[in-house]
């Protein structure tokens, strides 16, 4: 997820026992696990490898958040209890300080996976989260790439969150083009891609 294993690098389990101190059998399961979420291929009798980027799974990805989440944006604003608010808020302080840190993106981005799973939670669809999560590797991979080639200033994203909650707080999300809003904190993306295809190509499934 985060290329500290790149596309395309073979795996070997003995190794990565040795690394993690932990016998054999997790790391086999965990690969499996990592081989249902596309994240990893396996081939019988050959090895498993980090899998490539695959286009057609970043585009589902992308599609059902966009899909989904803002419909559930709207059912939830203005219905936030107290405690939610709270937590909501929470969340964004830490955000604000995962921002300016140095190791921020790996921290920024949990922190950013939880505000957004939060909201699912609150609106009572935390196995829709869970089922969006299942496709959406691919998309958080090149989500993560852009992030990490671009330099991105995580604070746009945090700002973007604060508009978010606001949104939630108030229940004021008809007032502008909140669609069209989401799909530019969902896809940022998309302004550098054809950037990292020319850079990364040896990344994507093509």
């Amino acid at each position: 997820m985060t290329f500290r294993l790149v596309p395309g690098q073979s795996l070997n389990e003995n190794e990565l026992s040795e690394l993690m101190h932990v016998s054999r059998t997790p790391v086999h399961e965990a690969i499996l696990m990592l081989k249902e979420e596309s994240l990893v291929d396996v081939f019988p009798q050959s090895g498993s490898r980090v899998s490539g980027i695959d286009l057609e799974t970043l585009n589902e990805g992308l599609f059902l958040r966009l899909q989904v989440e803002p419909v559930i944006i709207s059912q939830t604003a203005g219905n936030l209890t107290k405690e939610q608010i709270v937590r909501l808020k929470e969340n964004l302080e830490a955000q604000e300080t995962a921002a300016l840190q140095e190791t921020y993106l790996d921290t920024f981005f949990k922190i950013d996976d939880e505000f957004h799973r939060m909201i699912y939670e609150f609106a009572k669809k935390a196995r829709v989260w869970r089922a969006v999560r299942s496709v959406c590797s691919h998309y958080d991979r090149v989500r993560y790439l852009d992030a990490i080639d671009t330099k991105a200033n995580i604070q746009i994203f945090v700002e973007e969150h604060k508009t978010i909650y606001s949104s939630l707080l108030s229940g004021e999300i008809v007032d502008f083009d909140f669609p069209k809003f989401y799909e530019g904190h969902l896809a940022t993306y998309r302004k550098h891609f054809r950037q990292m295809l020319e850079k990364y190509p040896e990344y994507f499934n093509l």
